[in-house]
């Protein structure tokens, strides 16, 4: 609830400080243009937030006999940001972005059944 509220207050603050650089303020700008320019910033600003709220981010820590190689194979799906092989262990790193947590649901099971991947561990960013 808590987490809710803050993302809309700063979502409404940062929707304030957008409009008031974008628009400006000023006797150039008859009233009804800057109401529909701020009208339409408004609505895209909404939208961009909630696909931040949405999104849904992970690290990935891959046990493997051959991380170069896994790291090659994982760091082309949908979904995956960054791969890294890890040195002085025989593990991989992802760092994965999904839109909802059954999108990410679905990638942990792509990158758990891909050959050579012995086990994973999911650790979600706040």
């Amino acid at each position: 609830m808590f987490s809710t509220f803050f993302w809309e207050v700063e979502a409404r603050d940062r929707h304030q400080r957008l409009l008031e650089e974008t628009v400006g303020v000023g006797p150039t700008i008859p009233n009804a243009v800057q109401e529909a320019r701020m009208m339409q910033l408004a609505q895209q600003t909404q939208a961009s937030v909630v696909e931040d709220i949405r999104r849904v981010s992970a690290y990935v820590f891959v046990s493997c006999a051959q991380p170069k190689r896994i790291v090659q194979a994982l760091g082309r799906l949908p979904g995956v940001i960054k791969a890294d092989a890890l040195l002085g262990a025989s593990e991989a790193v992802l760092v994965v972005e999904r839109h909802n947590f059954e999108a990410l649901q679905s990638l942990l099971t792509e990158v758990q059944s891909t050959p050579g991947v012995r086990k994973i561990s999911v650790k979600l960013a706040a």
